[in-house]
């Protein structure tokens, strides 16, 4: 058979059948795109994949660190930290890419070893883990949980635990200033972004915050990012640092002596505070009750410092004698009859107002009326003596009944009781505290002027602002005076009674308030408390403001407290203290600011010398309980607190060996934390720094020994 000769152009013919075969196929795919969106071959959404190829580039946030506050004497009071949020997973169709439980799978075991991680019961875990949702938190208990809480969990090997970071903000002292200090935490709508709720926090929110910076990257179809797909970035700028005029050692001395005093006189509310006189620099604020700002657990959202406007009784008498003595109209030898005060209006008998003890105490002078807290004294010197425009004037501009603010935080107004067109009933008692109500900030304000001849000092919280990259001060504060209110010579009149409220055998408090240290000199109120729109027979308000020392005011004060009894003697002992020392601390103010801070790490259970190394690379040298020991049991502080070079940093080991370092300059804290660490009892004797032991440095201390260190 002959066969058929191949023509010579097949192969041309062959590849225009593929390739028509090929356009055919481009069309029909193009076609079908133009209908579903979708290429025939692969089946991909190419429509959509046009319309979003802004997916293709995935922006993440930088976000800024928020500034560091610090105490004037450069502790840290507040820095982030990083926290972390448990999840617990526990639906059983979450498994991993192995097909192994990625959920709870026994959840008794879970609840009971939580309980003791986390300080929740154990039952309340359990029912939590009784849901039928996909996953489960526990409050609180599971929120904004340490590195060293992290990690224990972790160590449990348990499935379906798993944890989110966040921001969070670490307060170091706990409650320490917390309604001045204040609190940030995670905006609602981010909880990497942290945004100031309270206090200084909030008020100084925009020096603090930083700016968050920008990434912007290339990614595939399943969201990876693509190699060297960084298309934008701009780094983010840290917060600026904010520097208190709180100092620490003064503040946590407060916070220790007000808790003694809480124990003691048991008062509903209480509160303390000490200011540079001449400055206007607040050195600590003590409040009760109060909160930790790292917990939260405050059951009002007002300083009672710097709101709670009450009626302060006869340590308001001070401001009506200074304005008689400016206006020449009192002469404090003159004489008058104590005892009891008729008021009167249209002719009618109004009211009667007695001294303390009704008879009073005869003929005496106005100064020893000021002595005794002689209310009729005061409605002597309104009636027959005081220009009352000029009185009112006063009040005015000493700032009563009016708010104000301190570094962005308000001071309440407080109600003046008088309407000021005559004189009144309420103008009478304002006189002596009753009727009109005041602040505590605005006593502590207002006793200013006499360490100032006559002009008060503004007070002030925040001393300095500092970038934290070049270390340039953004903002400092000035100190601000008032116009001069009252003169000279009545200022010194003036130093000269409160002098006698603390010194003279007829002063009110002088059994209390007399001390061979240090000259106090002030003045004592006793208020009656409104409840249900009535006095209380029972419930009184308490307060002592005033200075120290007598000769050249260098810090005043201010103490009030609401409670049934009538002791001061209790109050006393803080301010005496308090006063001791901050004077102390005060003639040592040329010490540098530290600012290097160090987060001290968890070392239990870690070699003794890893632990020294450690410190001791980041400035710290740490004092060794238990000098023969190889493994740390215990420390202080404790781990994740923020600490400076010169923050006094103690080792607990498994030793048996313990030397007795020298205590000298140590707080009352530390040396407490020292003896819970070695087993041993501290017994201080006074108030301030420790400058003496009965137990010689080096000398070898047993467990349950007593050692007695005495401070000032």
């Amino acid at each position: 058979m002959k066969r058929k000769k191949r023509d010579p152009n097949y192969g041309i013919i062959a590849l225009k059948r593929i390739m028509a075969v090929v356009v055919v196929g481009l069309i029909a795919n193009i076609a079908y795109l133009c209908v579903t969106g979708k290429t025939i071959v692969s089946g991909e959404n190419i429509r959509d994949y046009n319309k979003t190829r802004g997916a293709g580039r995935i922006t993440k946030t930088e976000y800024a660190t928020r500034g560091t506050i610090y105490t004037s004497d450069g502790e840290v009071a507040a820095k982030d930290v990083k926290r972390y949020n448990l999840i617990t997973y526990i639906s059983p169709i979450r498994v991993t890419a192995k097909n192994e439980p990625a959920y709870v799978v026994d959840k008794r075991k879970t609840a009971k070893a939580l309980s003791k991680i986390l300080g929740a019961d154990e039952e309340y875990l359990y029912k939590k883990m009784q849901s039928k949702g996909y996953q489960v938190e526990f409050g609180n208990y599971s929120k904004n949980l340490s590195a060293v809480v992290k990690d224990k969990i972790e160590r449990l090997k348990l499935p379906g635990l798993e944890f989110k970071e966040v921001r969070s903000r670490n307060y170091t002292f706990g409650d320490f200033a917390s309604y001045e200090i204040g609190y940030a935490k995670s905006a609602k709508d981010d909880d990497k972004q942290l945004v100031g709720e309270l206090g200084i926090e909030k008020s100084y929110n925009n020096y603090l915050q930083g700016k968050n910076g920008k990434q912007i990257y290339l990614i595939d179809s399943k969201k990876n990012v693509l190699p060297g797909g960084e298309l934008y970035y701009k780094k983010s700028t840290p917060g600026n640092d904010v520097y208190l005029t709180i100092d620490s050692r003064i503040q946590t001395e407060l916070d220790s002596l007000m808790k003694e005093f809480i124990e003691k006189a048991k008062p509903d509310k209480a509160t303390c505070a000490i200011m540079e006189a001449k400055t206007g620099k607040i050195l600590a604020v003590s409040d009760y009750p109060s909160f930790d700002p790292n917990k939260r657990n405050m059951k009002n959202f007002n300083s009672i410092f710097l709101n709670d406007a009450y009626e302060c009784g006869s340590a308001f008498k001070v401001f009506v004698y200074a304005n008689a003595l400016t206006d020449k109209v009192l002469d404090i030898n003159d004489y008058y009859h104590s005892g009891v005060f008729t008021y009167r209006s249209a002719g009618k008998v109004i009211a009667q107002i007695h001294d303390v003890n009704r008879t009073g105490w005869g003929r005496i002078t106005y100064g020893e009326g000021l002595y005794r807290s002689s209310n009729v004294a005061i409605c002597n010197i309104l009636q027959s003596k005081t220009n009352m425009k000029s009185l009112i004037s006063d009040y005015d501009r000493l700032g009563f009944f009016k708010s104000s603010t301190v570094d962005g935080l308000t001071s309440g107004s407080g109600v003046k009781g008088y309407d000021g067109k005559s004189k009144s009933l309420e103008y009478y008692t304002t006189g002596f505290g009753q009727g009109s109500s005041v602040t505590p900030f605005q006593l502590l304000r207002g006793y200013s002027v006499f360490a100032n001849d006559g002009k008060y000092v503004e007070p002030y919280l925040v001393e300095k602002v500092v970038n934290p990259t070049n270390k340039k001060t953004i903002y400092s504060a000035k100190t601000t005076y008032s116009e001069k209110i009252y003169s000279t010579e009545a200022v010194k009149t003036m130093k000269y009674l409160m002098y006698g409220v603390t010194h003279n055998k007829a002063g009110t408090v002088h059994a209390h308030y007399k001390d061979s240290e240090v000259d106090i000199i002030g003045k004592s109120g006793t208020g009656q408390v409104a409840v249900n729109g009535s006095y209380s027979a029972s419930l009184h308000s308490h307060t002592f403001a005033g200075l120290a020392p007598y000769d050249d005011p260098e810090v005043v004060f201010v103490i009030t407290w609401q409670n049934t009894s009538n002791y001061t003697g209790d109050a006393a002992n803080v301010i005496k203290a308090i006063a001791k020392s901050a004077l102390n601390i005060h003639k040592d103010s040329s010490k540098k600011v530290k600012t290097n801070t160090y987060t001290m790490p968890n070392f239990t259970n870690q070699s003794v010398e890893y632990a020294n190394n450690m410190l001791k690379k980041n400035g710290v040298t740490p004092i060794i309980i238990g000098e023969d020991g190889k493994s740390v049991t215990n420390q202080y502080p404790e781990s994740q607190s923020t600490i400076t070079s010169s923050s006094r940093v103690m080792i607990a080991t498994d030793g048996n060996k313990i030397i007795m370092p020298s205590m000298e300059g140590w707080s009352r804290k530390e040396a407490e934390a020292f003896g819970a660490l070695s087993g041993v009892t501290i017994e201080t004797e006074g108030a301030g720094t420790i400058y003496k032991q009965d137990v010689e440095k080096g000398a070898e201390i047993k467990l349950n020994q007593k050692i007695k260190v005495y401070a000032k």
